[in-house]
Formats: structure tokens, sequence, C-alpha cells
């Protein structure tokens, strides 16, 4: 027998115990753990924001229609080959003011190397043989993209809706699709509002309920009170049978007016191809009145934003347990904060409104 093993029938020796791992590495433990579950959960949404995201980048990728880019090769011999500098029309349009001052005034421009377009790019479009083809130029850089589609058919002329009140039988719906109380009304104008002689208007309307409730949730919400003006509520769409045919009725609360139309004379629906779903996907948001399909978007929206966030975060911690990296890491931080700023910066002035 071996001195190293028991007698049979011995003691047993007692089970060697692990030492408990201290609370840093415990917690520095769970956050790998869910820095890996959080990211193998939502890694079709990650990839699904990532491809969506370059289809915004790049609008000819994947194009659900004919697409082609071209440059300064397409350009040669056209006036859009080498267009004069915004600077030089800039001191054009100064010579010709000059020209017509009177009292001999004098202009003169001021740091003509400032002068610049306000826009990127200049479009134009062009319809043949049923295609509606679009072009654009970069008006800084020659080149530009061209895209066509297929020519929308003209609107069939609608029946007149015999029913139609305070306007004319057979007009559009009274809000249009900005949901605007007076129909072409500009956004952001209060618009005012008056019944037509033969106009409608209900007991107790939306926007008379609107504007009754405004105070009360003004004062329960710590805002001050003031003079209410409801601009916009949406309209009420219906479908009614007279009988005969279906149609698609539209009530304005807000001018007690009534139009209509056929409901089989609404032009078919835009086809929802695949480039034009993913897009669409990347800019849905918000929370839904119920719980459908994109109430449910929204909560992984909501997930992805707090993940994003926790990936971050754990990241750096992970980082700065390889104490090797520490030094490296540190001046990529560095590099990456100092980047981030001057971008920050950079996008925060072309994006803000010029004067």
């Amino acid at each position: 027998m071996s001195v190293a093993e028991p007698e049979l029938g011995g003691p047993t020796p007692p089970a060697r115990q692990e030492p408990e791992r201290p609370l840093r590495k415990r917690a520095m433990h769970a956050v790998r753990r869910a820095h890996l579950y959080f990211g193998l959960f939502l890694l079709p949404w990650a990839v699904l924001y990532g491809i969506t995201g370059f289809l915004f980048n790049h609008p000819t990728a994947f194009s659900d229609a004919p697409t082609a880019s071209f440059g300064k090769g397409e350009l040669v011999g056209t006036p859009m080959e080498a267009p004069p500098a915004p600077g030089a029309i800039a001191e054009q349009v100064v010579a010709a003011l000059n020209e017509r001052a009177k009292d001999g005034a004098k202009y003169a421009i001021v740091e003509s190397e400032k002068a610049k377009y306000t826009r990127e790019f200049a479009f134009a479009t062009v319809k043949a043989d049923g295609q509606d083809v679009s072009v654009l130029f970069d008006v800084t850089n020659p080149g530009g993209t061209v895209r066509s589609k297929a020519t929308t058919p003209p609107a069939k002329a609608e029946e007149p809706a015999p029913f139609a009140i305070g306007a004319a039988k057979g007009a559009p719906k009274g809000g249009g699709k900005a949901g605007r109380g007076e129909k072409g009304a500009p956004m952001g104008d209060a618009p005012t509002h008056t019944h037509a002689p033969n106009a409608f208007p209900l007991d107790s309307p939306l926007h008379e309920r609107v504007k009754e409730a405004v105070p009360v949730v003004l004062a329960r919400t710590g805002f001050p009170a003031g003079d209410v003006t409801v601009t916009s509520v949406p309209d009420l769409s219906f479908h009614m049978h007279d009988g005969a045919k279906t149609w698609r009725v539209t009530y304005n609360a807000m001018t007690g007016t009534v139009s209509g139309s056929p409901a089989d004379s609404a032009p078919p629906p835009d086809e929802l191809s695949a480039r034009r779903f993913l897009t669409r996907l990347h800019l849905a948001h918000g929370f839904p009145g119920s719980q459908n399909a994109k109430w449910f978007w929204a909560v992984v929206v909501d997930a992805m934003s707090f993940v994003m966030v926790f990936w971050g975060v754990s990241g750096l911690f992970m980082w700065w347990q390889i104490k090797a990296t520490r030094r490296w890491g540190f001046l990529v931080l560095l590099l990456s904060a100092a980047a981030a700023t001057a971008l920050g910066f950079g996008m925060h002035e072309l994006l803000t409104p010029k004067s």
C-alpha cells in the first residue's frame, strides 16, 4: 500500500475548499456575462441597425429603383463640368448691383472666399417613356446620381359626393395628410376657423374638448395658462354606403365640413420594397396607443439604447481589468474624445441655421 493512500476504513480527508473570490472579481464576472448575453440577445437588432444605417448613408446601395452614379467623365463638355465657384458668382452679383445702383451707391463684396451654396445639391426631373427620372448634381464636386421610377398614373376624376357640405362636391379631404384643421393652412400658423353657411358643427366637437382641457392640464403640470387656440385636430374618416355605392367620407370638426369620394377611387398604395421596409424600420420610433407590433418594436428600441450604453460602459470596466492594455487604451480614449468633440462642434456648426 502506498503511503500516500489512506488506510482502508480510515477517516476521509476533508475536501479542499476553494477560497471565495473577492467581491470585485465577482462583480466583474457578472459584468462580463451581462455584456455577453445582452449582446447575443440583441445581435439581430444590432445587425439591422448597422445595415439600415449603411442604406441611409449610401442611397444607391441595393436600390429598389434603377440608379446610377456619374462623375466628372459624364460631365465633360457640359456647363456643369466646371461651374464657377460661389465667390465668383457672388462677385458677378455685386457687379450687377453696382451697374443698377442709383445715387452713386457702391457695393463691395466682403470676404468672397466665404461665399457658399446653402445646399450641396441641385435637382432636375425628366418625364420620358413612362418613367420619372430624377437627376441629382453635386454643386461643389463634379458628379451626382440618376434615379428612375415608373410614372405614377394620373388620379382618376372623382365622382362628386352628393352629400358634401361646406366644400365643393368631390373636393379633397378637408384636413389633408398633415392633419391640419384648415386645409392648406401653412405649418405653424394659427388658421382662422370659419364655418360654411351650411356646415353642421356637432355638439362638443373634438377641438372644443381640447380647448377646455388645456387650462386644466397646464394647471396640473405647472405651466402658465393663457389664451388657448386649437390649431389642429385630426379629421374623422369613415366609409358610408348610400344604397348603391360605398363612399370614403371625411368630416372636419373645426369647420363643420364634410367631403367624400368613391371608396374604389383611391390610388393603389406604393409598393413596399425590401429597401424601403428596412429604412422605415430604422426610423420607426415611439409607443403607439395600443400594444401592437410597433409597441414591441419601441420596447426593443429602448432596449438597444440601454444596451449600447451598457456595452460602452462595461467595455471600459473590462478594458481596465487588463493591466497590460491600460496605457495604450488610455491614449486611444483620449484620441477618441478629441476626435468626437471636434466632429461634434463641426457638425453643430454645419447644422445650425444661418441667418
